[in-house]
């Protein structure tokens, strides 16, 4: 056989293969996974019991669907009693503050929301930022910016919310500071890799986001990159075990300079919060 013709063979089965991975890389990033976790406290009492928390992070203006019509339906359908965004909701690469507010709005009204910034909105001008963050509580979204509030549900339990780059300052230890010993307390923070600080703070569950999964994720190894904390990352999915601390990680929903997930696909967690001995945890998970 003539090596044309073996070269013109290779380039057309190349090409085969190039378009027959196409469909595969696409959902990647547009199927949407729910994952469900369960936190175990014996601070979790009375109307806590089965409290769901559903998180969304790192949407980075993804849209899943016509005005994310995909991930409203799927928000509504875990029963969230709370949600949580976790930062990046837009992208500093690709701004668009409207679409971004558009999808808040309406998570808004599938529950109440609570919304700490991401290292994205940290990148906007401080106007831009104070803008959009005004704009978002306009639209029914709670901002937490370095503060704690105490929600009643016959029994009750602390939010606390930091800005993205002040998890690993005194800011988070004073905010922590004077806490009634037998109250829950749960953390909204963007950044993973300050775990160490959310342990010595003492909080009970972090929710956290950032890291994308890893954004290549390996049978047996996990995630090959997260921001941060560079190639083979400690915490880019699930729960994990921190001494009496618990963090959980979202994978994210959107994509920002790196556009491609594999065997990683955009998720949407839930927490439920159950009573009893301390634990966590979900198979294959730290």
């Amino acid at each position: 056989m003539k090596k044309s013709t073996i070269a013109v063979i290779a380039a057309a089965g190349t090409a085969a293969v190039a378009a027959a991975s196409v469909p595969y890389f696409y959902r990647q990033s547009t199927d949407l996974a729910a994952s469900h976790y369960v936190f175990r406290s014996p601070k979790v009492k009375g109307a806590l019991e089965g409290f769901r928390i559903t998180q969304i992070s790192d949407l980075h203006n993804k849209e899943f669907g016509k005005g994310n019509c995909r991930l409203l339906a799927l928000t509504e359908a875990q029963l969230p009693d709370l949600l949580v965004i976790t930062g990046d909701l837009t992208d500093s690469y690709h701004p668009d503050l409207e679409k971004a507010l558009d999808a808040a709005e309406r998570l808004a009204k599938i529950a109440p929301c609570y919304y700490v910034t991401g290292n994205h909105e940290h990148r906007m001008s401080r106007e831009r930022r104070e803008r959009f963050c005004g704009e978002l509580e306009q639209r029914g979204v709670r901002l937490l910016r370095n503060e704690a509030v105490t929600l009643g549900l016959g029994s009750s339990f602390r939010l606390v919310g930091v800005d993205c780059n002040l998890a690993r300052t005194d800011m988070l230890r004073e905010l922590m500071a004077g806490r009634p010993a037998e109250e829950l307390n749960i953390l909204l923070s963007h950044k993973p890799h300050y775990a160490k600080y959310y342990e010595q703070a003492g909080v009970d569950l972090v929710l956290t986001g950032h890291a994308h999964g890893g954004q290549w994720r390996l049978p047996g190894v996990g995630g090959l990159y997260a921001p941060g904390q560079g190639i083979l990352p400690k915490y880019t999915a699930g729960m994990y075990r921190l001494g009496d601390t618990v963090m959980c990680v979202s994978r994210g929903l959107g994509n920002s300079s790196f556009p491609l997930r594999i065997e990683n696909k955009p998720e949407l967690v839930t927490v439920t919060l159950r009573g009893g001995a301390r634990m966590s945890g979900a198979p294959g998970q730290k």
